[in-house]
């Protein structure tokens, strides 16, 4: 299953088809969030197939909550950290190019049409 995460410290975005597929899940997902220490806000949005997750970054890593995502069956083992947290770093770093891409796209276009009027 594919996963797109945004992550700034104090707010982590996932987007995930098991959010989509599984409404039942992402709400026991909420709950389980909420009650968490260092959680102070949750939204899931099943048309988007997304949960965001504000947290105080001091008390929490955003490491601890895609564990918590993973024992409640948001997410497969596929996002969880193995040795190092090579595979988080891997998505995080995919999420990153493509925002600077994206940046990069929108600061073209802008530029393209200062010129042109």
């Amino acid at each position: 299953m594919s996963h797109y995460i945004h992550h700034v410290p104090g707010r982590l975005r996932i987007r995930s088809g098991s959010f989509r597929c599984d409404p039942v899940s992402a709400r026991l997902a909420e709950g389980e969030l909420l009650a968490t220490e260092g959680v102070r806000e949750v939204r899931v949005n099943p048309r988007a197939g997304s949960i965001t997750v504000h947290y105080e970054p001091e008390r929490l890593t955003q490491a601890q909550i895609l564990e918590k995502l993973e024992q409640v069956g948001c997410l497969g083992a596929s996002i969880r950290t193995d040795v190092g947290g090579t595979r988080v770093h891997e998505v995080f770093g995919k999420a990153l190019v493509g925002a600077v891409m994206q940046k990069a796209v929108e600061r073209s276009a802008v530029r393209l049409v200062s010129v042109l009027l």
